[in-house]
């Protein structure tokens, strides 16, 4: 039996659910043929090769369609794979490419994501743990991966470098950041600033994210950001950050002069993204921080000839009528 044969018994009846699901049209009369033209040869191949739950991270995300299961397939052949990876190394992958909560994801299509899901295939069982602690370190060190390299050898090193930032954090740091709230409950929740690099570090390394790379957002004099930790009953629900907008026409009192603060992202553990009613809470939050920001009894303490410090960014200064709607 010749291999295109083999390849025709294969069972595609869940690729005619999702084309029908993303209205393709098929042939009544041969629909795994008239499916079969939307895809190259090659990436037809990779496709029956691989299983229906090596792609379910893209038939089950309602943001993605048809056309990213298609690209997806070619991405795999462009890269020399001939069956598609877990679907572990794919669901993690599809969940960083969300930049913000409110953003489009979408499928690895670029060689530095198949290189990284090259070197975990290496490891016995994969784990999304492991995935999220090298992504971490190699985030950080701006470190770009080759394919000749170990996978074990890149988990023993980020568990080092870890354990190192760590006791680097530990030792006397004066670094913090200004809060216009302290921890206090929000609608059944306890919201905790991360108001340190420690606080960030911490953060990171029990949700899983690249959190810690983004300190310096909070240090920035213009546009800058804001962590909190969203928890529970002492545990780590969610993290989402604040950032402080620019001005913008139709802003009245001190939105106008000084920008306003709004929900940047949130995330919960490894890169997942919230429920609509826990962003919803979110929301209100940060409408609420914004109040609190324009209090004078919540600014920072600020000397004009001191050394720019880590609060800088909110110099109240007045400006003129011309400029309010830059």
């Amino acid at each position: 039996m010749s291999a295109t044969q083999t390849f025709e018994l294969k069972d595609l009846s869940w690729l005619l659910r999702y084309a029908d699901h993303c209205r393709i049209a098929v042939d009544p009369v041969d629909p795994i043929q008239s499916v079969r033209l939307h895809f190259t040869k090659p990436a037809w191949r990779v496709l029956c090769r691989s299983e229906r739950d090596d792609f379910l991270p893209i038939l089950e995300n309602r943001s993605l369609s048809f056309r990213d299961l298609r690209a997806y397939c070619q991405a795999l052949v462009d890269f020399g794979w001939v069956k598609a990876p877990a679907k572990t190394l794919l669901n993690f992958v599809i969940r960083e490419s969300y930049q913000f909560y409110d953003r489009e994801p979408c499928v690895p299509t670029e060689q530095a994501k198949f290189v990284f899901m090259r070197l975990a295939e290496q490891a016995e069982a994969i784990t999304t743990k492991e995935l999220a602690l090298v992504r971490h370190w190699q985030t950080h060190l701006h470190m770009q991966l080759k394919p000749q390299m170990k996978w074990s050898r890149l988990v023993a090193r980020a568990k080092l470098w870890r354990q190192r930032e760590r006791v680097r954090l530990e030792q006397a740091n004066e670094q913090t950041w200004h809060f216009y709230s302290r921890a206090m409950p929000w609608r059944g929740y306890e919201i905790v600033p991360l108001d340190t690099p420690l606080a960030l570090f911490d953060e990171a390394v029990a949700m899983g994210t690249c959190l810690y790379t983004l300190r310096y957002l909070c240090c920035r004099y213009s546009q800058a950001s804001r962590f909190f930790s969203l928890r529970k009953d002492g545990k780590r629900v969610a993290t989402f950050e604040l950032t402080l907008g620019y001005p913008l026409v139709g802003f009245k009192g001190w939105d106008l002069r000084y920008g306003r603060w709004k929900l940047q992202d949130s995330r919960l553990s490894f890169n997942r993204l919230a429920s609509k009613e826990l962003t919803n809470d979110v929301v209100a939050f940060a409408s609420m921080y914004n109040i609190w920001s324009k209090r004078p009894a919540r600014q920072p303490e600020y000397n004009r000839f001191a050394t720019p410090g880590n609060d800088r960014w909110f110099i109240v200064e007045p400006v003129r009528s011309a400029r309010r709607y830059l």
